[in-house]
């Protein structure tokens, strides 16, 4: 595996830890928790347009940014 699909691996799981231990008694993830697993995708997103990292590695983190949008959405309307 590349450094950068290595990277891109360690970010995808910072993210999805970050949402998986955000559970509250309401069941909503806190604003922060959101803005951190955002940052992670972000992030791998910049480390997927690297030379040398598979196109399929870019599109499941574009998946899971899409994803991810989809969760706020249902967040910000209390859902």
């Amino acid at each position: 595996m590349s450094e950068g699909a290595e990277r891109i691996r360690t970010l995808l799981l910072r993210a999805d830890n970050v949402l998986k231990h955000a559970g509250s008694a309401n069941g909503q993830i806190s604003q922060a928790r959101l803005v951190r697993a955002r940052e992670a995708l972000l992030e791998a997103q910049s480390v997927a347009t690297q030379p040398g990292v598979d196109l399929r590695v870019a599109e499941l983190v574009q998946r899971r940014l899409a994803g991810l949008d989809a969760l706020e959405g249902r967040e910000l309307n209390g859902e």
